[in-house]
């Protein structure tokens, strides 16, 4: 489980370069919900709209500043 979190981690890195384990985390639990959330929608939202969900749910819970570049994988 070590190496699969830091070979995440290291690509996680190169659009969130100070980030660590918590931030990780924080985004792929943030990812999980907003993926849970548009399940129960009746329709999905347009993709500027969908992209500034992602954006907020995805940081909550960081220790480190998120960078202007947020790509749900």
């Amino acid at each position: 489980m070590v190496n699969l979190s830091h070979h995440l981690l290291s690509d996680f890195r190169h659009h969130n370069p100070n980030s660590g384990i918590i931030d990780l985390k924080a985004y792929y639990r943030g990812f999980q919900y907003v993926r849970e959330m548009l399940k129960m929608l009746p329709e999905k939202p347009e993709p500027i709209l969908l992209a500034q969900i992602f954006a907020k749910l995805t940081s909550l819970g960081r220790i480190h500043p998120l960078s202007t570049s947020v790509e749900p994988s």
